[in-house]
């Protein structure tokens, strides 16, 4: 950034200093670095904003509550990590009740940064550089309530995937600290087993609005945006302000035919391919017929048989920060 934007920065910053809380993924070290760079500003000017860490979520929802009764939930809320770590910053947001007058303000320092790319915020400086404007609009998320052995809710900002997408982030674990490239060549390696072997299959019973499927599934995935893993474009067209959820459902293929929709996943065409089915809603269900594994905005999940998922959108749930030249959700 220019000296004359630096100002503009600092000056917005000190304008929203009271309101300020900065939520650090300390295992993202791009994020540690960012926040430092902005934390060693903040102090030059005088600054000392309310700071914590996603290692202590814990402490972080007893911030948030404590920030929404002070300031009657007016406060903006930079976030220094990737999707994992937005999506726990959300989590806490919405769980506490405090979302009303929030405004998430994320700054991209992880590995795909899936959410910050569908607003227009591909880089921290972009990001940085937005918070000058303060454009801010409110985009919508995916409500996911839980029955079954575990119950609960919680929200999700970009793709929940059941099955295979969460199988393929269980064994991308192991090469997590090459981020994307470690996610491919997770996939790759599973890719050439199952073209030889044919891809597991999960047994699942579905609904999406009139749409109705009991029987073996390779995966299915609940998207907000169109974008995810920095290359998949799992919903054509999807925004996560227009009300929708966006429902890619894999049935049993051979492995030959996984591997060609996999490769056309790159250019959101696999929804072309016979067998799978591609449903626009607004409310879905699954109920688990045996254990699977799930990703949430990355995040490894896994569920026993009987779990019974019930997903909704919140239209407008959440008000976050978004580039001003740049329609939210557009990627």
């Amino acid at each position: 950034m220019t000296n004359p934007e630096k100002r503009k920065l600092i000056d917005r910053l000190k304008s929203i200093e009271e309101r300020l809380l900065i939520i650090v993924n300390p295992m993202s070290r791009k994020g540690s670095e960012l926040a430092g760079k902005v934390r060693s500003m903040l102090r030059r000017e005088g600054m000392s904003p309310e700071e914590t860490s996603t290692d202590l979520p814990d402490d972080m929802g007893q911030t948030i509550e404590f920030w929404s009764k002070r300031f009657g939930g007016s406060r903006v809320i930079m976030v220094f990590g990737g999707d994992g770590a937005i999506n726990q910053v959300i989590n806490n947001v919405m769980l506490s009740r405090s979302s009303k007058n929030v405004v998430l303000v994320p700054i991209p320092a992880g590995t795909a940064n899936d959410f910050c790319r569908a607003l227009g915020l591909e880089k921290a400086e972009t990001a940085l550089s937005a918070l000058v404007d303060f454009n801010v609009r409110s985009v919508d998320l995916m409500r996911i309530n839980l029955e079954g052995a575990r119950k609960g809710t919680s929200y999700s900002s970009n793709v929940f995937g059941i099955g295979l997408d969460g199988d393929l982030v269980r064994r991308s674990l192991k090469y997590k600290r090459f981020g994307v490239l470690g996610y491919w060549y997770a996939s790759l390696k599973r890719a050439a087993m199952v073209i030889f072997r044919g891809p597991d299959t999960y047994r699942m019973k579905i609904q999406a609005d009139g749409y109705q499927y009991n029987g073996p599934v390779i995966g299915v995935m609940f998207a907000n945006i169109s974008v995810y893993g920095k290359n998949l474009m799992i919903a054509p067209g999807a925004r996560p302000d227009d009300g929708k959820i966006y429902v890619t459902i894999v049935k049993p293929i051979s492995g030959l035919r996984a591997f060609i929709a996999a490769l056309l996943l790159l250019k959101g065409l696999h929804t072309r391919m016979p067998g799978i089915e591609f449903v626009v809603c607004e409310k879905a269900s699954v109920e688990l017929l045996e254990d699977a594994y799930a990703q949430e905005d990355g995040e490894l999940l896994f569920y026993p048989g009987g779990t019974k998922f019930d997903i909704s959108i919140d239209r407008g749930a959440l008000n976050v920060l978004s580039r001003a030249d740049t329609y939210a959700g557009k990627s």
